[in-house]
């Protein structure tokens, strides 16, 4: 079981779920509920969590960093 979220206020799998609460769905039930199916569930991110760096740079290091020599 993973957890998800939904997008607003509804009604899945059976219960009340308030727009931005985990809960747990197997993955059958998932299924028919995410994309590219449904689009009221979506998986669950925790706020804590950072997405990770690229590594490109950013406008203002590409245009300050050094040449190789």
């Amino acid at each position: 079981m993973k957890l998800y979220t939904t997008k607003h206020d509804c009604e899945v799998a059976g219960h009340w779920r308030t727009a931005g609460e985990p809960f747990a769905l197997t993955d059958e039930q998932a299924a028919e509920l995410t994309p590219p199916r449904g689009r009221v569930v979506a998986p669950y991110v925790p706020a804590d969590i950072k997405e990770k760096p690229h590594a490109r740079l950013g406008r203002n290091k590409r245009r300050n960093r050094k040449a190789a020599h």
